[in-house]
């Protein structure tokens, strides 16, 4: 009575702790759809994350390629000063008087490019120019215009000062006609970048669609880790029984004692096998972890179990719609064109660069000169005073021997891509036809292993019976257990290789993302 009031109360007081145990092991198992472990990878698989920032770099890279049209505002402010000595001037009798100079100015302007080859410049300068001049070391100033000999008379000091304000405004074209006129090197940028971006887009595509793949793969490789496991776990069972029974049958004389010998050895087999299903089963767990998170550890210690089972239903399959689909859909292919349609684009500029120079330039401003800075100033913009030039001129390089060869090799360049296109559609066509007898192969497989299985399982029951009315021998038990777990494990793989091979053709076909109905939303 003692005891079992002893067993009772450490009952009562165990059930809690046995309740939270439960419970932190049910919040360690995580149970994922297919479905499930794709959004977890698309969200935060680390290849795809790094390709999608390498796709912002791509469309950062093409935006700043139109900073070449961007146009510069400039401003300035200045003076300037000169302080000319006396000096002898040969041309003339006398002598140079020495003189100081000021001159400040401000001014400022627009110039840049446009798309179709105009360089211009826009700009305007206001300054003012004060000068002293030193009339001192000569008496006899100018007498023919009536002056005095005495400088002091005319000019306080023998120093003369003027102040003069001059202003012009005006804006200066230049058009590219022949070279640099329909492409240059600025358009040629952007065209090149611009297929650089769509060409990332295309790879972002494609990782996309190869994290899909890798983690169909892995999932289904979960699948039939978990289903091992179970299998290994039946034969144990199965040989646990085994044992039991032949070493009953043993000690009452019906079995020699070899027998439960072989009984116990093929017990410890089956447990090896198990061990390493089972450490099989963590490290498929494990592979598929790494593709649905950026963080490891935080999934390290969950328990991931799949929550579907493996199935297979025959598709049908006509190679001809297979490759119609890889050369319409596959992000690859589509970057291999994209890569030839920038070598078009190089190939179109250097040929332009053939040509000779034959520039169109022009100038038209006004010039503004007065004693008042407002009236210059009114002047030049009014273009009261105009001043204006323009031409043509004609460059012709003599030898070209770097425009000719940069053309070659441009074109050289377009040559190896469109190889490199036909190149991958070929790997494309024979990874699907390889694809298309795989996966037929592998569903005959499927139901072939299930027969298998099913014989077998029939084969052993029916022995099993004739070992204990003593028609058979507990060796050949102990071989169609064997073959039972063989007819298991076979079954199972032959599911997980059918699915994982449709998978692979439909990655191959490039119908990943419609088949799991994704949409690519880059931007």
């Amino acid at each position: 009575m003692f005891v079992r009031f002893v067993l009772a109360l450490a009952l009562i007081i165990a059930a809690p702790f046995a309740h939270a145990q439960t419970n932190r092991a049910g919040t360690n198992t995580r149970y994922l759809t297919l479905q499930e472990c794709i959004d977890l990878a698309l969200s935060k698989n680390l290849d795809v994350q790094i390709q999608r920032v390498s796709t912002d770099i791509a469309n950062y890279t093409f935006t700043s390629a139109f900073g070449a049209y961007d146009p510069s505002l400039s401003i300035f402010g200045r003076r300037d000063f000169l302080s000319q000595p006396l000096e002898l001037d040969v041309k003339k009798t006398g002598l140079d008087a020495p003189y100081k100079l000021t001159t400040d100015s401000v001014g400022g302007g627009l110039n840049g490019k446009l798309p179709i080859g105009l360089s211009y410049q826009i700009g305007a300068r206001a300054a003012e120019a004060k000068a002293i001049t030193d009339f001192r070391f000569n008496t006899n100033l100018f007498p023919e215009f009536g002056f005095t000999n005495n400088p002091t008379t005319n000019f306080p000091g023998g120093f003369r000062r003027t102040n003069e304000f001059f202003a012009n405004a005006g804006f200066t074209v230049q058009q590219h006609l022949l070279r640099d006129a329909w492409i240059d090197q600025e358009r040629t940028l952007i065209h090149v970048r611009r297929k650089e971006l769509k060409m990332s887009e295309q790879a972002m595509m494609f990782q996309i669609m190869r994290t899909v793949l890798a983690v169909e793969v892995a999932y289904y490789d979960l699948v039939a880790a978990r289903e091992l496991v179970r299998v290994e776990e039946k034969a144990l069972e199965l040989k646990d029984q085994f044992v039991a029974e032949t070493r009953r049958r043993v000690e009452v004389g019906d079995l020699p004692p070899l027998d439960s010998e072989q009984a116990e050895t093929q017990l410890e087999i089956t447990r090896t096998a198990l061990i390493a299903a089972r450490e099989a089963w963590v490290s498929r767990q494990n592979a598929l972890k790494f593709l649905i998170t950026d963080d490891f550890r935080e999934l390290v210690d969950i328990d991931l179990q799949p929550a579907h089972d493996l199935t297979a239903t025959e598709r049908r399959l006509i190679r001809s719609e297979s490759f119609k689909s890889a050369l319409s859909q596959r992000p690859d292919l589509a970057e291999a064109r994209l890569a030839i349609e920038r070598s078009d684009v190089e190939v179109r500029f250097y040929k332009n660069q053939l040509f000779p120079n034959l520039d169109l330039f022009g100038h038209y401003g006004g010039v503004g000169i007065h004693s008042d800075g407002s009236s210059a100033v009114s002047d030049a913009l009014h273009f009261r005073d105009q001043e204006y030039y323009y031409g043509v001129v004609l460059t012709v390089p003599l030898a070209r021997i770097r425009e000719r060869s940069d053309y070659a090799a441009s074109k050289a360049r377009r040559e190896l891509a469109e190889l490199q296109l036909k190149k991958a559609e070929q790997q494309v066509f024979l990874q699907i036809a390889d694809l298309v007898n795989r996966v037929q192969s592998r569903f005959s497989q499927v139901g072939s292993t299930r027969k298998a299985r099913v014989y077998a399982e029939a084969a052993l029951a029916a022995e099993q019976k004739k070992l204990q009315n003593g028609l058979t021998t507990s060796f050949i038990v102990l071989q169609l257990q064997e073959i039972l777990t063989g007819a298991r494990t076979a079954e199972i793989q032959a599911l997980a290789d059918y699915n994982e091979m449709l998978a692979q053709l439909a990655f191959a076909e490039g119908a990943t993302m419609q088949q799991h109905r994704l949409e690519f939303r880059w931007r």
